[in-house]
């Protein structure tokens, strides 16, 4: 029987791996390039898989440029790179093809990001501005736990022109209002620019809030008074129902139960108890919170089920139309709705798009669940929202549908086929199934979540495998269910037993999370270590060629090289507001400047350390409005930190490091023996840390 063209070129796979593997010595070098070409053949006419890897690698590799370069270089470059590959696809020249579509795919990556910041550039809050009165209309309300939060599309800001307006602001008044999305409001407010990553290396709130059009926020003075009340518009209608929809759920189940069921229903994640929020994330469940993948593929899932499931009980329609193809549109319908009750967050885009070319697939008669559907879908998202790329949810969620569809399609070439299947190997498949998706997406995961969230949730398969088929199998259809009753006036039962399935999950959620050594924290980890995992995974994953095992070798080497980057002896907040410097004393690892200021820093300092103290219990021998100041612990000597210039010669004579938290004159670093650390020209200041190596300062700072 003549074989396909994939089984010949495995089998020349297989064949060349033999010879280069168990004969070696016989192998010359000319047969070594014939097989390298042939494995290189098995993987051309896979490209599709690796082009969004290297569309990512180009947008990741722009993001973190200092001073990446604009359109006006990559579109010529781009240009030019794909004249080339054309050029080399005429000429029938397979390595120059190769080499130039690689290279095409990750400029066009640097392109899309250089293109998506030019249109979301806009203006920022300055530094340094007084207490504001903004005029806007309210985009976004959030009712979070002490306190609300709006997100306001600014019309008029006192102090700035037209011209340096902002986009939107994002302010918290620590209470309720009456305001609701679509108001037209004025708010008296404190304002600063976005917040940049709290230490080097850390998440980029900037960037994430700027991408979103936010050019500022901070907090008010009182709650926000409305001018005139709107909600006419299709955007602040879908709010103003997401709204009541999560008060009608919150109302009926109540407690932290209906707070979850509320985000799992519209995305209102702000409502949910903080210690219900530690013990899902401590167990391993924190992403039932956000809406992704999970929550989008089991309403898409059980809506196509029901649907066909209903249509396939009249003979005349089962026979005569393609019910299951219909079925297909009404679940895109279903969860089209379901995202714009999410709030069309970008995670839910995301997950909304990659249901979209899954059942897309069944609509034009493809195989709906493959790698190369979740290519097209990351290419997809990459062109809408190229900086997704850089976000924890991005990553982590394609790294465990890729490690999941990969592994069960190795497992479903070898498992017994429908007809040969008994009730045993049923059940094992079913049990079977469900711990190895939570297995393999926690192992897929776990790098993403110690790298950017410094933990890992030490039992979080045990979490998954109690919880997860209680979300599967009865709280997420119920609440479809419960949302379909919901304008009939008759959801309250059924609320009631999501309600009843959330009690349960939040329970095993406390209990997972109370064992010993729950929570694992991580120390800040070496980027190369994330860069080189990601590869193995993506290595193992996606090539089909023996080289695929070399994907094994890079995991293991992405765990010693992730631990490979030294601690620092210093951590210096943004515009230099806290200070803190390592001690070594397990029970109180820093020596803070204040206790109360810049808390949020601290705690991530305390992360990026893998440190469990809580700020309360740290040492602060200083006083953040202190004259002048010494604090100890540090090995090269004392760190001294001045409010102004009185003292600074003296203080540069006597210690190994000096804090100016004011503005330095030019000459004063070259004339301080210390090093000696101040606020720049404007005013600004980078969330720093400092190292001492061999008598020299090693300084790493983030981006403004």
């Amino acid at each position: 029987m003549a074989l396909s063209w994939n089984e010949r070129l495995r089998n020349s796979a297989r064949l060349g791996a033999g010879e280069l593997f168990a004969k070696p010595r016989r192998v010359g070098l000319a047969r070594v390039l014939e097989i390298a070409q042939d494995w290189a053949e098995m993987e051309a006419r896979r490209f599709i898989l690796l082009a969004p890897c290297l569309m990512a690698a180009g947008i990741l590799l722009w993001l973190g440029t200092d001073e990446p370069p604009g359109l006006f270089l990559l579109l010529p470059l781009l240009g030019v790179t794909l004249a080339s590959w054309a050029i080399s696809v005429r000429q029938m020249r397979d390595g120059p093809m190769l080499g130039f579509r690689m290279m095409s795919m990750v400029l066009g990556g640097m392109a899309l990001i250089a293109l998506r910041t030019e249109l979301v550039e806009a203006p920022l809050v300055p530094a340094g501005m007084e207490a504001v009165t903004v005029t806007g209309h309210v985009a976004k309300v959030e009712q979070r736990e002490g306190d609300t939060r709006y997100t306001v599309r600014v019309e008029s800001l006192s102090g700035l022109e037209r011209s340096e307006l902002p986009r939107k602001v994002r302010i918290v008044w620590r209470g309720e209002g009456d305001a609701r999305a679509g108001d037209r409001v004025s708010i008296r407010a404190e304002l600063r620019p976005p917040p940049g990553p709290a230490v080097p290396g850390g998440y980029d709130f900037s960037r994430q809030m700027r991408y979103q059009g936010i050019g500022g926020s901070g907090f008010s003075y009182a709650p926000p008074a409305v001018l005139e009340r709107g909600g006419s518009g299709f955007g602040d209608a879908v709010q103003d129902l997401r709204e009541k929809v999560a008060d009608r759920i919150e109302g009926v189940i109540g407690g932290p139960e209906g707070a979850i069921a509320a985000a799992l229903a519209t995305g209102k994640r702000e409502r949910i108890p903080e210690f219900a929020v530690s013990a899902l994330r401590d167990a391993g469940l924190a992403h039932l919170l956000a809406i992704s993948g999970l929550h989008m593929g089991l309403v898409c899932g059980f809506l196509f089920w029901g649907l066909r499931t209903a249509l396939v009980r009249s003979e005349r329609l089962t026979l005569n139309f393609p019910v299951k193809k219909w079925a297909a549109a009404g679940a895109l319908l279903g969860g089209l709705f379901y995202l714009a009750m999410s709030g069309g967050g970008w995670s839910a885009q995301r997950a909304y798009i990659m249901a979209a070319v899954v059942f897309g697939a069944i609509l034009f008669d493809r195989r709906g669940i493959s790698l190369r559907n979740v290519a097209v879908a990351a290419i997809i998202i990459m062109v809408i929202r190229p900086e997704a790329v850089a976000a924890p949810g991005f990553q982590m969620s394609f790294a465990a549908v890729i490690t999941l569809i990969a592994a069960f399609s190795f497992i479903e070439e070898r498992w017994p086929r429908e007809g040969e299947r008994t009730r045993l190997t049923k059940a094992m498949g079913f049990t079977g199934g469900l711990f190895l998706t939570s297995l393999l997406a926690g192992l897929a995961t776990g790098p993403f979540a110690a790298f950017h969230f410094g933990r890992i949730a030490s039992y979080g398969l045990l979490g998954n495998m109690l919880a997860m088929p209680i979300v599967t199998l009865a709280v997420m259809p119920a609440l479809v269910l419960a949302m379909f009753l919901m304008p009939l006036g008759l959801d309250a039962l059924v609320l009631l037993l999501v309600g009843q399935g959330l009690g349960m999950v939040l329970r095993i959620a406390q209990w997972t999370a109370g064992l010993p050594g729950a929570a694992g924290l991580v120390p800040q980890l070496a980027p190369a270590g994330i860069v080189l995992a990601s590869a193995g995974l993506l290595t193992l994953a996606l090539l089909r060629a023996p080289w695929r095992l070399a994907g094994a070798a890079f995991l293991a080497l992405a765990l010693p090289l992730s631990f490979s980057a030294p601690p620092p002896d210093v951590y210096i907040s943004r515009d230099l507001r806290n200070v803190g410097v390592v001690t070594g004393d397990p029970a109180r690892p820093l020596a803070i400047l204040s206790k109360r200021r810049d808390r949020f820093t601290v705690e991530a300092w305390l992360q990026a350390i893998g440190s469990r103290v809580e700020v309360k219990s740290l040492d602060a021998p200083c006083r953040a409005r202190d004259v002048a100041c010494s604090v100890g612990g540090l090995s090269e000597g004392q760190v001294i930190i001045l409010s102004g210039r009185e003292g600074l010669a003296a203080a540069c004579d006597g210690a190994a490091l000096v804090i100016l938290r004011s503005r330095a004159l030019p000459g004063d670093a070259e004339g301080c023996s210390a090093e000696l650390v101040a606020l720049d020209s404007t005013g600004r200041f980078p969330a720093t840390t400092l190292r001492w190596a061999g008598g020299k300062v090693i300084r790493r700072s983030a981006k403004l």
